[in-house]
């Protein structure tokens, strides 16, 4: 059977004025994508959800989470970098894209202190040292010694270079004088946690969320918190500072980012759901079962703490020397 040309040309012509119509529509006109920069089951993917949930129910239109892991985020992030900034492509991030993997990359696509826009912080998981049990050390100067005797034949995981728990790790080196090699796990936390599980890497910085029910069952040992303060997921654990390393800190975070430029309107209305997401008791109940303190921000406090964050981890990788090889 055979159409009139005309028929495609006025279907052809309806779609487009359809099109342009939507375009006009108030935001979100369509559905929008939020992109996990890491694998499914951990903090980011977890925070993802929450978000996209919260902001369909808000919204009226259909958020729809991506994982797109690789390069201690910067895959994900560099896939928004490429969208309209229209507020209909977003990511969720620990803080590597936003605040380290400048200072430390040789290269990268993008130039975080001017193509993203922070849009809301999400929360923390505090950062624990923590060790396999047959590891001989109860403490930090245990610990301490134990690497020292062993001659620089220690090694230690993280989820990947660039990553916060390898800085901590590198940070703890250069104030101690210990030698350990890095083992990164390319962005897979549960891998590295395998392999501590297993006693195959003997020791790691590790977020509280991902490890505190191996913790509580006695298949890792927490030696100390990375914070300044102890953590109520973990009140028993003394901070590295306490332990023998003066003003040792160290703090795993997650926060929602879109390119710059997207108008300062979608900007507050997604940081004010977040905000409501994180005052519902079902969501913190959640949250606290792992470990994670909810910390919501305005946005221009969320921006000026990762201007913060970029400035204190840049001076942390300049004296220690980290690279990302």
């Amino acid at each position: 059977m055979k159409f009139p040309i005309r028929a495609f040309t006025l279907a052809a012509t309806l779609a487009l004025a359809l099109a342009a119509v939507a375009q006009e529509q108030p935001w979100p006109n369509r559905v929008v994508h939020v992109i996990s920069t890491s694998p499914p089951g951990g903090s980011v993917d977890l925070f993802a959800r929450i978000a996209a949930d919260e902001f369909t129910n808000t919204f009226g239109q259909t958020f729809v989470v991506e994982n797109r892991p690789g390069a201690n985020g910067n895959i994900g992030v560099e896939l928004v970098m490429r969208a309209p900034a229209d507020g209909h492509m977003l990511f969720v991030a620990p803080a590597g894209p936003f605040s380290i993997n400048a200072s430390i990359m040789a290269s990268m696509s993008f130039n975080p202190s001017t193509d993203i826009a922070p849009v809301a912080m999400l929360g923390v998981s505090p950062l624990l040292l923590v060790v396999n049990p047959a590891v001989p050390a109860k403490d930090l100067k245990e610990l301490l010694a134990w690497m020292r005797s062993q001659e620089g034949k220690v090694n230690y995981a993280s989820q990947a270079v660039a990553s916060t728990g390898f800085l901590a790790m590198e940070l703890l080196k250069s104030l101690t004088g210990v030698e350990a090699t890095h083992i990164p796990y390319k962005g897979s936390a549960a891998a590295a946690t395998t392999d501590l599980l297993a006693g195959r890497v003997p020791l790691s910085f590790v977020n509280t969320s991902t490890t505190i029910g191996y913790i509580r069952n006695g298949k890792l040992r927490a030696i100390a918190v990375a914070e300044l303060k102890r953590i109520t997921a973990a009140p028993e654990v003394p901070t590295v500072a306490e332990s023998g390393v003066p003003g040792f800190e160290a703090t795993s975070w997650f926060g929602i980012g879109a390119r710059a430029g997207t108008p300062r309107e979608i900007i507050v209305r997604l940081n004010e759901a977040v905000a409501r997401a994180l005052a519902r008791p079902e969501v913190l109940a959640r949250l606290s079962k792992i470990g994670i303190e909810a910390r919501p921000m305005g946005p221009d406090q969320f921006a000026a703490f990762v201007r913060a964050e970029t400035a204190k981890w840049g001076d942390i990788i300049r004296r220690t020397g980290a690279k990302a090889n």
